[in-house]
């Protein structure tokens, strides 16, 4: 099977970024990054591709996008919790699906503390690859689109969309 990727851009993830930050009060950077896999899986799930389109990584907390992470990380400090205070996003990047796919994950886990979403987002796609870091002694692997896509209920019926010809 050929590997699965998709169109990646920081300007579409650092303004999903900045939606969630506008909806969500004192959102944290372990939260936001949990929602974004949680609506880019969603999205995956309805339509054949994710809203990011970025590679996640797993991490012990769950998984990561790893561009906008190390972004995130290089603009706010490494050692801090929280987010940069982003611009206001534009609405019009957005697909009306996308916008549905945020507004039902902030509506459904925008009130869920941390450790609720950590624990949501430890999914068989995160375990997959937390397991192979851990069996290399390494703190972080990255999750295969291909792996997120087989924890869907509907991952066949996405793999035949996107593989056929």
């Amino acid at each position: 099977m050929p590997k699965v990727t998709f169109e990646y851009s920081l300007k579409p993830a650092l303004n999903a970024l900045a939606y969630l930050q506008q909806r969500i009060p004192r959102l944290t950077r372990l939260k936001a990054f949990k929602l974004l896999y949680l609506a880019d899986k969603r999205h995956l799930e309805l339509s054949g591709r994710p809203i990011t389109g970025g590679t996640y990584a797993a991490l012990k907390n769950g998984p990561v996008p790893q561009r906008l992470y190390d972004y995130v990380k290089e603009t706010a400090g490494p050692n801090s919790y929280s987010l940069p205070k982003f611009p206001e996003p534009d609405l019009r990047k957005f697909s009306d699906s996308e916008q549905r796919v945020l507004d039902e994950i902030i509506e459904k886990y925008g009130k869920y503390s941390t450790g609720q979403l950590i624990d949501l987002s430890h999914d068989s796609a995160w375990g997959a690859a937390w397991e192979s870091a851990q069996a290399q002694g390494k703190g972080s692997e990255p999750i295969s689109w291909e792996q997120i896509i087989e924890s869907l209920d509907n991952g066949k019926d996405i793999f035949e969309a996107l593989f056929d010809d």
